[in-house]
């Protein structure tokens, strides 16, 4: 679950200077605040919006806005801490990171699956939407497990599963936990396909991912 949500921050800088005020209509002394706006992500990926400096009065809290430009360049570097500016860039490293391990193991996938379906051996185990293979399926959708039975020179036996799932996580799970491995799990009937409708049914992406 997202948890997202923002609140302000006010920062007491400290006294700049003595000088009069016209609502206290004395001297008093004037404090440099900065009032700011914090973003946040699951509490843990800040950002900061709405910066605002000002000279204000201690007592009456009176003052004048100033620009943060020439404020900053007198400081020399923001009052508030690194960790509320830029731990966003932390989460941002971190989505980029998932994206390109997930774009690396789709191209390792993808490379293995060609070359298991090229040269197929016995007890390969293929991840695919087997509704490719029936007359009239259920839905466009239904992805199982079939294990490779025998190899017969140009034809491939398969043992078809019993069970069926309209995503795919259902049969990546299936395959992670070694259910094929239960004979129960796939049907008495195998079915044959040749090598050349087996590398058809890959390059239609019907075929996700072989095991070996």
């Amino acid at each position: 679950m997202l948890v997202w949500g923002s609140k302000g921050e006010v920062a007491d800088l400290g006294v700049q200077a003595s000088q009069h005020c016209p609502t206290c209509a004395a001297e008093r002394q004037f404090r440099l605040m900065l009032q700011y706006k914090v973003h946040h992500i699951w509490y843990v990926f800040k950002w900061v919006t709405g910066k605002e400096y000002a000279l204000v009065c201690e007592v009456c809290h009176r003052g004048e806005k100033l620009k943060t430009q020439e404020v900053e360049a007198k400081l020399g570097k923001s009052p508030i801490s690194w960790y509320s500016r830029w731990s966003w860039a932390a989460l941002a490293a971190l989505v980029i990171g998932v994206g390109v391990a997930a774009s690396i193991d789709g191209s390792h996938r993808e490379q293995a699956t060609a070359s298991y379906v090229a040269a197929p051996a016995k007890g390969d185990v293929y991840v695919m939407n087997v509704s490719s293979l029936l007359k009239s399926p259920q839905s466009s959708t239904m992805y199982g497990l079939m294990k490779l039975r025998e190899v017969r020179g140009d034809e491939l036996v398969f043992d078809t599963p019993n069970v069926t799932y309209s995503k795919l996580k259902g049969a990546t799970r299936d395959l992670s936990n070694g259910r094929d491995a239960d004979a129960s799990y796939f049907g008495a009937e195998p079915i044959v396909l040749t090598r050349a409708d087996v590398a058809r049914l890959q390059r239609e992406g019907a075929v996700h991912e072989v095991r070996r």
